[in-house]
């Protein structure tokens, strides 16, 4: 089941990062979708933001497939 949801949080990472997904959030919409301080990021801060948390969430997942959680 990790590997399902972290499947389908890159593909929004994916989106969010290297298509045009951040400039779509910015703004109230990344309010809704992250946390209240995303509201006041501009774009490139959301993609950098988003992918701090894609490589935080595949160690999480590396860790839950190979014991450590």
């Amino acid at each position: 089941m990790a590997f399902i949801s972290f499947a389908a949080y890159s593909a929004f990472c994916y989106w969010v990062i290297f298509l045009d997904g951040a400039t779509v959030l910015e703004g109230w919409k990344s309010f809704l979708l992250f946390d209240w301080f995303a509201a006041s990021l501009t774009a490139q801060e959301l993609k950098f933001y988003v992918g701090i948390s894609w490589i935080g969430s595949l160690v999480l997942l590396l860790l839950a497939m190979f014991g450590g959680a």
